[in-house]
């Protein structure tokens, strides 16, 4: 059995020797002659130091820059879930090969990892969990720091089943990962061969596998969140502290007792099964998701994700991660009216409210202001100025052509600023105010007509008195005669006497 309990970080030369007794149990008789002529590398990360067995592909420096933000990304969480820190320092020995034989005293964690009851020794196959994902990596690195949190606040007396449970817990979801875990459980309830919550709790159910078990304790612990949230799952590890018996601490933690549960249980696990496996509170302590969906601009979305962390922050009285959340949730909330103006500026836009429009894009505008200069909407917001303002202009020339339609001096005028009213109506897609332009158009243009024809009228009464004018002015009419008799002379010439 590998010992615990470790002096101080800070004194490197005794931990060397139980790294070198790590590595003796992981990886046989070859890593003892190894041991003559080469130590492990070692470096810190935090309050966690990491070794490397000699001979691997990377040393100790190489893991921490590589995966030590997971252990940093966990280590106040942890502390903010469990209300507790390590009082002993924790390692994480990274061997060539891990033999299972070798690890009876250790809880499983995968087939090429395992850690010590207390949490403080982790030793980890290095080539296999080099191979992982870095979300899969850095849930083994989870699973295995968390457990030292996790015995903490129950003062060493946390059963091993339920800390395998916990643990598993509070790594980050994988969706395949945790389909398999629902699976398993699902399979064996199908089969009326789930194990009892004692044999959960212990994890002492020798007949299944260490997957098994621990895809069993998962399901408890995530019905006792699911149950009593976050806060209900941390005042259970705590009572441990003072009760050791997992039912008398079940009883005085919740005041339900395992068959005051049962009912509840059973109505549980269909439900799990079917989708339920995919929830996991403690998830809700990476904003990661929130922040990406808020930089797409997916408020809602985004919303939706952070008031999860939000509900887990106020159950831990976690006041850093709630001012965090809660200002993620105030940008949220601006991006989501900003964007509803943009929505009520096109749908005055549609309806033809140009004043409306442009002032709800100019109060959009400062909203967005305050919201990352990418998350503005240039192109849109320019387009919707642009279109409020021609519609404005054409309802100032459509009014005043109006006005000074009256005028037979300003008609000219008034029916060219129709037209290019209507002609800005037409392109703004306003068939109202296309036939208020058409209208005033035709009401100029009556006018015209009716002068036209009232000139033409005149022109014809006026041609005709010209023509009588002209006639009566003709050569042949014109004889004058004198109004006095005719002479003899003239008379004898016509044959009278």
């Amino acid at each position: 059995m590998l010992a615990t309990d470790f002096p101080s970080r800070r004194h490197h030369l005794p931990f060397l020797a139980i790294a070198s007794a790590i590595v003796l149990l992981a990886a046989g008789p070859f890593a003892a002659s190894a041991q003559n002529t080469a130590e492990p590398s070692v470096a810190d990360v935090g309050r966690v130091t990491i070794t490397v067995e000699p001979g691997a592909a990377v040393d100790a420096q190489t893991m921490a820059d590589t995966y030590g933000g997971a252990i940093t990304e966990a280590w106040p969480q942890f502390a903010a879930l469990f209300g507790a820190e390590p009082a002993t320092p924790q390692f994480l020995a990274f061997v060539n090969e891990a033999d299972p034989s070798a690890m009876n005293e250790m809880r499983w964690i995968t087939d090429f990892a395992f850690v010590s009851p207390d949490g403080s020794v982790a030793v980890i196959a290095i080539e296999p969990f080099l191979a992982l994902t870095p979300i899969e990596a850095g849930n083994v690195l989870r699973n295995a720091v968390s457990r030292g949190f996790i015995q903490a606040a129950a003062g060493g007396e946390m059963p091993l089943g339920l800390i395998d449970g916990v643990a598993r817990y509070v790594e980050t979801p994988v969706v395949a990962r945790q389909a398999r875990l629902g699976s398993l459980v699902q399979g064996l309830d199908q089969a009326g061969t789930l194990p009892d919550w004692g044999q959960v709790v212990a994890g002492n159910a020798p007949e299944l596998s260490p997957e098994v078990q621990t895809a069993n304790a998962y399901a408890l612990v995530a019905f006792l969140t699911d149950r009593y949230g976050v806060a209900g799952l941390r005042d259970f590890v705590t009572g441990f502290a003072t009760t050791a018996d997992w039912q008398a601490n079940l009883a005085a933690t919740f005041g339900q007792g395992e068959s005051d549960l049962a009912g509840a249980w059973a109505q549980f696990l269909p439900r799990w099964f079917a989708s339920g496996w995919r929830d996991n509170t403690v998830s809700a302590f990476d904003l990661s998701r929130a922040e990406i969906l808020f930089s797409r601009g997916a408020y809602e979305a985004a919303a939706a994700e952070a008031e999860r962390s939000q509900r887990l922050f106020v159950d831990l009285e976690d006041q850093i991660g709630l001012s965090q959340v809660e200002a993620l949730l105030a940008q949220c909330a601006v991006g989501l009216q900003a964007d509803q103006l943009m929505e009520n500026a096109q749908a005055a836009l549609e309806t033809h409210a140009y004043a409306e429009a442009l002032d709800l894009v100019s109060e959009a505008d400062g909203l967005y202001a305050v919201l990352p200069e990418e998350h503005r909407p240039t192109t849109i917001m320019e387009r919707y100025a642009e279109r409020a303002s021609n519609g404005l202009a054409a309802d100032d020339r459509l009014d005043r052509a109006r006005g000074e339609s009256a005028g037979w001096l300003s008609m000219a005028a008034a029916r060219g600023d129709a037209l290019a009213a209507g002609d800005t109506y037409a392109f703004l897609g306003n068939a109202e105010g296309v036939a208020s332009a058409d209208q005033v158009v035709t009401g100029i243009d009556d006018r015209i007509q009716r002068l036209v024809f009232v000139l033409s009228a005149l022109v014809i009464v006026l041609g005709a008195w010209l023509a009588a004018w002209l006639w009566q002015r003709a050569p042949g009419r014109l004889t004058w005669q004198s109004g006095r008799a005719p002479s003899r002379l003239r008379r004898a010439a016509a044959g009278g006497d």
